[in-house]
């Protein structure tokens, strides 16, 4: 992976911030082994989009002043922190990315090992069962919708697409090569694979489309 710093560094790096917002914010030396793990993961994300800022030929690059790029990190690093039982300093790398880069992504959350943003402020997510190639917008949520007592979370296909404060919450199922346009609310409700959604619940328009035309309108973001 084409970057400035290295792994030694990136770890120096990030203790260096947490410790300017927590006294003891230093990561222990039990969390290096995260950040090369993390650093590995997203390579094989990066790879994945298209554009110069994200990949040279057959090498990705990071650059930790390109606010996305840094915000998946952060992310990534949190989450490698928390599958490594080291939720004190997940936690704390959770904070930093919602200080730094406006965004809600929870340490615990999985989010798909290959999915990537724009302008990504404001956006929240939460528990929800995600396939790769997902890509979100400003104010995006992903989220829980309690009815009947029963608290439930989406389900997400591969190639979603959210525009600008688009909303997926509560017991919706969410089919392959779908696009949300700016706006739209689900709420409850199942969208079908190869699918343009327009609208909030339970008013949905639902145009359907097929996988290439789907698709298509993905090809400047993603190189599979």
């Amino acid at each position: 992976m084409n970057c400035k710093y290295t792994t030694e560094e990136l770890f120096y790096l990030v203790n260096h911030q947490l410790c300017n917002f927590w006294p003891d914010g230093e990561v222990s030396d039990r969390g290096f082994s995260s950040i090369e793990k993390a650093a590995d993961r997203i390579e094989e994300n990066f790879i994945h989009r298209k554009g110069q800022i994200f990949q040279s030929g057959t090498e990705a690059n990071f650059d930790i002043t390109h606010s996305v790029q840094y915000g998946i990190f952060l992310y990534t690093y949190a989450n490698q922190l928390y599958r490594e039982g080291l939720e004190d300093e997940a936690g704390r790398g959770y904070y930093l990315n919602k200080i730094m880069n406006s965004v809600d992504w929870f340490y615990a959350v999985s989010l798909p090992e290959i999915f990537s943003a724009e302008h990504p402020l404001g956006s929240v997510v939460g528990k929800a069962a995600m396939d790769n190639y997902l890509f979100l917008y400003q104010g995006t949520t992903i989220g829980g919708n309690r009815k009947n007592g029963i608290l439930a979370y989406p389900t997400i296909g591969h190639h979603v697409l959210m525009y600008a404060n688009s909303k997926i919450l509560g017991n919706a199922h969410i089919g392959n090569n779908v696009i949300l346009a700016a706006n739209t609310m689900i709420i409850d409700e199942d969208v079908p694979n190869d699918s343009l959604v327009f609208g909030q619940s339970p008013n949905l328009i639902i145009k359907k489309k097929t996988e290439d035309e789907i698709r298509g309108k993905m090809n400047h973001i993603w190189t599979e």
